[in-house]
């Protein structure tokens, strides 16, 4: 759940930049320094929208809304360990990777102060979710609450011994 709400919050935030907010900064030059790592440029509208939606995505399938077939179980683990990945290697890595200059000195200072260990606990949050679902029963009606209690669930309202 801790990983569904950050992820959700990530996707809020670069939805409110796809608009054209520079929030929280002063300006869409202050912005792009302390998100991208450098002044040049804020990325198109199209490509903040793209990560606004992944994000939206992860965040649903990281908090089980999509389920805990053993497939998106497998999903949770992959976004668990993207994140973990992108705390461990840090923005300049990133921003490499996607083909954009290194970071200007107050990037990398957000990015180990905020970035990086958000990306953390978003990270051990999403694998310990996806540890819990692949835990917990998967035979039609049960749910993890329910399972919890050592019941079954009938008519999706009530759980039984």
């Amino acid at each position: 759940m801790v990983s569904g709400i950050g992820l959700g919050a990530v996707s809020a935030l670069h939805a409110v930049w796809t608009a054209g907010s520079h929030w929280p900064a002063r300006d869409r030059k202050t912005l792009a320094a302390a998100v991208i790592g450098n002044d040049t440029g804020f990325p198109s509208r199209a490509a903040t929208a793209t990560v606004a939606l992944g994000a939206s995505v992860a965040g649903v399938i990281a908090a089980g809304g999509l389920g805990s077939s053993p497939n998106m179980v497998r999903v949770r683990r992959v976004i668990g360990v993207a994140l973990l990945t992108r705390a461990a290697a840090g923005g300049d890595v990133a921003l490499a990777a996607l083909g954009r200059p290194h970071g200007q000195p107050r990037f990398i200072s957000l990015d180990n102060r905020f970035y990086r260990p958000l990306c953390a606990l978003l990270g051990l949050a999403t694998l310990i979710g996806a540890r819990a679902s692949a835990a917990a029963p998967s035979a039609p009606g049960d749910s993890p609450l329910c399972a919890a209690r050592g019941r079954r669930v009938r008519a999706s309202v009530e759980c039984s011994r």
